[in-house]
């Protein structure tokens, strides 16, 4: 009688499992990585972005409503501001002449400060 050999044996699918956890454990670590550098790349867009409206809020109401009150100020409320897009948990900015000169913006866990040429800076 002849034996019909089809399929693989236990050993060789436990070579594969092992052969695929191993991979698994190597590409995790750099995947989570990638995630991470993307949410903090997100939260640095999103900081520029509110800087970028506070200042075309701050000139649309000098121009529309002859109001200066947003041209030299320091904004600690996040919902003063009206955006698109995900507004700061946190903010302390200062505004001289219409443009954001320093502050602190924080989008989750993120914390960033502001630069003297409108650029952030993420607070390790």
């Amino acid at each position: 009688m002849k034996l019909n050999k089809k399929g693989f044996t236990l050993v060789e699918l436990l070579a594969v499992i092992v052969i695929l956890a191993i991979i698994m454990l190597i590409a995790t670590p750099s995947i989570l990585n990638i995630i991470g550098d993307a949410r903090k790349g997100a939260a640095r867009s999103s900081a520029m972005g509110y800087i970028n409206a506070i200042e075309k809020e701050a000139m649309a109401r000098e121009v529309t409503e002859h109001s200066d009150r947003l041209m030299n100020v320091t904004i600690v409320d996040p919902a003063l501001i009206p955006l698109r897009g995900q507004a700061p948990e946190s903010v302390n900015i200062s505004i001289s002449n219409g443009t954001v000169v320093s502050g602190m913006l924080q989008f989750g866990d993120y914390v960033f400060t502001v630069n003297d040429d409108g650029t952030v800076s993420l607070v390790d």
